[in-house]
């Protein structure tokens, strides 16, 4: 049995950054990736544990809706994190010869997963991480049927309302997990950009006055200086989520090294030094306004709704431990 296939769904144009995702696959081989999209993936030298399935979003949706015996309230492709933890049956023929599945984002670049999902990590537990970007599961039927079984969250309601409910986060079936008391391990070993920030800092971990986070040979690093030295970290992925990103040359592509700034992708193929931290740790403030300025919107009502409305109650329901 091979050990673990991650699931991504994407319709629409794909982001001018695909072929980064795409490219940080190869270092980890002992993963399958399986996109479903209704685009042509035409990229060259697609790596071997990238497997393309074409599906269009209605085709999906009817998918989901017959194999899970009800009417899947899908009407934005958003939505269908929703279904993230309901997978391990959706995609049950695609995923029988793995022991474990996932999901995962495509606004990321992988480092060396196996360097913090490891054998042991597997072994001991039936959940990996909780947050939507990436989370693992045992492939077998208590757990890809655990999303029906919670005593305080009603499945059914978030699956046929076209609210998004955070289903597959902590909000979620992270609280099934942990509402009958199935092990699941979590470790906050991403850089998780802030969305909301001017620099780019992480959520849940340590940042720096002066940082810099480097997709280098397969690694995810965040350099930093402290007490005026040079010191580094390696992360299992980086997560830049709500930004848009300028892919100004193609070199980035195939540069030993990937710099991310909170405007763009930049390549990169020398030592790493305080100067370059300091040249490229900056803020972009558009973006800071931009994020401000629409939070205070919404919160008075003035903004336009997305094609999926955000609904928190899942936030407010308590667990026992």
């Amino acid at each position: 049995m091979k050990q673990a296939a991650i699931i991504t769904i994407w319709f629409g144009k794909l982001p001018a950054y695909f072929p980064l995702w795409v490219r940080s696959l190869k270092a980890n081989e002992n993963f399958d990736f399986l996109l479903y999209t209704d685009q042509i993936v035409s990229l060259n030298n697609l790596p071997a544990n990238l497997k393309v399935h074409s599906i269009t979003f209605t085709e999906l949706k009817n998918h989901i809706s017959k194999t899970l015996g009800l009417k899947a309230a899908a009407d934005a492709p958003y939505k269908l994190c929703d279904f993230r933890p309901a997978y391990g049956e959706i995609f049950a023929e695609e995923l029988k010869d793995y022991e474990f599945w996932g999901h995962c984002d495509i606004d990321l670049m992988f480092g060396k997963l196996e360097n913090f999902i490891t054998r042991d990590i597997l072994l001991l537990n039936r959940k990996v991480f909780n947050r939507g970007h990436l989370t693992l599961f045992r492939n077998e039927a208590s757990v890809n049927s655990l999303y029906r079984s919670s005593k305080n969250i009603d499945y059914k309601m978030i699956f046929e309302s076209p609210e998004y409910y955070m289903f597959d986060e902590w909000h979620g079936i992270h609280k099934v997990f942990k509402e009958y008391g199935i092990e699941q391990y979590h470790n906050e070993c991403i850089a998780d950009i802030e969305a909301n920030a001017a620099r780019f800092v992480c959520t849940k971990i340590e940042n720096y006055k002066k940082q810099l986070f480097i997709w280098e040979d397969g690694l995810v690093k965040q350099y930093y200086l402290k007490d005026g030295e040079l010191h580094h970290r390696e992360l299992a992925y980086i997560h830049f989520q709500k930004r848009k990103l300028q892919v100004s040359t193609q070199k980035v592509f195939t540069s030993k090294s990937v710099i991310f700034t909170p405007f763009s992708f930049v390549p990169f193929d020398g030592e790493v030094t305080p100067a370059l931290i300091r040249k490229f740790d900056k803020g972009n403030y558009n973006h800071y306004l931009k994020r401000q300025s629409d939070r205070i919107l919404k919160k008075l009502n003035l903004l336009s709704p997305g094609p999926v409305i955000f609904n928190q109650t899942l936030k407010s329901i308590e667990m026992s431990a």
